[in-house]
């Protein structure tokens, strides 16, 4: 993951040195996917997003933009063996929070039009996700009692290509672009593969609907 921040630092740089504009702001916006697949789960995240935004202009409509995106995950799971079996009864209920930070670093192409610029975008994205996780387990039988444990959680890192398009409108020195952003994820750091309890996992596939305001610097 080092490495990675240390290549974007880099892209940012040159491409900084010699870009036309100079842009920095904010992004944010709404979830429009679920973050879960699988019954044995239920999301408790929040469907906002939000972070800063930087944004460099470059010759020939193409510009670069980079960003961190934060969001607040979380899930709930419940599983019990009583339905199934009265020897060795017990239920296990997982409540989990965590925060999600995106690094998306993105080439954009803006379309040649006056008072609208629609553009396209194509890029790549790490993502990092640490929080912590409470376990309530109930025996029922053959002693009855109950343990509860909470555990710091640090999820492997993911990496995800993305893609949108939107529009660019500004007044004076202000700048904002609608989009909508597709990220697919190359693996679920969260899941449950464990056959005996039921499975789920975070989604690979991510639509976000978002809206840019930056402030143009040079």
């Amino acid at each position: 993951m080092r490495s990675c921040f240390w290549m974007m630092a880099c892209i940012i740089t040159g491409c900084a040195c010699f870009g036309q504009s100079f842009s920095i702001g904010v992004i944010g916006g709404v979830r429009g996917t679920d973050d879960l697949t699988g019954p044995g789960a239920t999301s408790a995240s929040k469907r906002y997003v939000v972070g800063p935004a930087l944004d460099i202009g470059l010759p020939l409509g193409f510009g670069l933009e980079a960003d961190a995106l934060y969001r607040r995950e979380g899930y709930q799971s419940f599983f019990s063996t009583a339905p199934y079996t009265v020897l060795n009864a017990y239920s296990i209920f997982s409540d989990e929070r965590a925060n999600s930070w995106e690094f998306p670093v993105l080439i954009k192409y803006r379309l040649p039009f006056l008072a609208l610029r629609p553009f396209l975008e194509l890029g790549y994205a790490h993502r990092v996700i640490h929080g912590s996780i409470n376990v309530n387990f109930v025996c029922c039988y053959p002693v009855p009692g109950s343990t509860q444990t909470t555990a710091s959680t640090q999820y492997p890192g993911s990496d995800g290509i993305v893609t949108g398009g939107g529009v660019q409108f500004g007044i004076g020195r202000l700048r904002l672009s609608p989009v909508v952003r597709y990220t697919r994820w190359t693996t679920s750091p969260i899941s449950q593969p464990n056959p005996a309890f039921p499975t789920w996992q975070s989604a690979q596939n991510q639509v976000d609907v978002l809206l840019s305001i930056v402030w143009k610097i040079g």
